[in-house]
């Protein structure tokens, strides 16, 4: 039988589900949002959507999820 979670909710430094799926639904919209700027960009300059490869090549500088929430912002 394993123990009770710890008040807070998290086991071995993790967050809870709830904060773990807001987290996913956050970093979702966060790439959607890159990809559409590169697409409207790719638009405005070459009169054309982005292309596979061109995509991928965007992706590339896309800087990475956040890794996990902060209670306070840094100040």
């Amino acid at each position: 039988m394993s123990p009770p979670p710890p008040p807070d909710g998290k086991r071995d430094g993790q967050v809870p589900d709830a904060a773990n799926a807001r987290l996913a639904r956050l970093n979702e919209r966060l790439r959607q949002a890159f990809i559409e700027g590169a697409e409207e960009d790719s638009r405005r300059r070459l009169g054309r959507g982005l292309t596979a490869e061109e995509l991928e090549r965007v992706l590339r500088h896309y800087p990475g999820d956040l890794l996990e929430q902060r209670d306070e912002l840094p100040r």
